[in-house]
């Protein structure tokens, strides 16, 4: 990675409210801070920061706006593009159990209000672009499968329905609105062209269709999920 911009905030403490919250929360103990470009352009956002824990992560403002995220529950979505093979865009939103979401990072998830109510939002917040977000952003998918995989799989295996944005999981296998394909049916999971797909073509296979990346709450969860559960992966 070339120099890092914000090293000194990257060891910045979390402030007495944000530890408080984080505390309340049991989040754990502190890991690392992020924050935004420092320059006079970034006035409006350089002060937010973004601070990881052991157990999950607080987001807080200088107008007081706070909010904090367990990786036992939160939902993530991640949104990527790429323009002439160099990074454009790269963002996760954050999804409290409330349905209140959180966008951080550079650009913005191109969702439809279909897509938001697929995943259960019920308020929208843009927020700071916070700087490295492939690393933090990664970071966070892997935290949220590292707390979730376990429970996610015996919820399904004891018969409950989840619902991963445009697809659902059940112990028989997955399904969108239009076609559904049981675990043993299923000979491969993948990605194209930002798309998730189970079986590559449709045309050659009654799978569910392919979903954008980003319309897959917790992506990473998600795929893991999906070959657990399908035996011939």
């Amino acid at each position: 990675m070339a120099k890092d911009e914000i090293e000194h905030i990257r060891r910045e403490r979390p402030t007495a409210s944000a530890a408080a919250l984080a505390a309340q929360r049991g989040l754990g103990a502190w890991t690392d801070t992020f924050a935004t470009k420092q320059g006079f352009g970034w006035k409006k956002w350089r002060d937010w920061r973004l601070y990881f824990f052991t157990g999950g992560l607080a987001v807080t403002a200088p107008d007081g706006y706070t909010a904090a995220y367990d990786w036992g529950t939160v939902r993530v979505l991640q949104y990527r593009r790429t323009v002439n093979n160099a990074p454009s865009e790269a963002c996760s939103t954050l999804i409290d159990p409330a349905g209140n979401a959180l966008n951080i990072g550079f650009g913005r998830p191109p969702l439809f209000k279909s897509d938001k109510t697929a995943v259960g939002v019920t308020s929208w917040t843009n927020g700071a672009a916070f700087l490295y977000p492939h690393v933090w952003g990664d970071h966070i998918q892997e935290r949220v499968t590292h707390a979730q995989l376990s429970s996610t799989i015996a919820r399904v295996q004891q018969g409950e329905s989840l619902s991963f944005g445009p697809y659902t999981v059940t112990r028989d296998g997955v399904s969108d609105k239009k076609y559904s394909i049981t675990w043993p049916e299923i000979s491969e999971v993948g990605f194209t062209l930002g798309a998730f797909m189970f079986n590559g073509s449709q045309r050659r296979s009654t799978a569910p269709e392919s979903a954008k990346a980003f319309q897959i709450p917790n992506l990473d969860l998600f795929v893991r999920l999906c070959r657990h559960l399908s035996p011939r992966l």
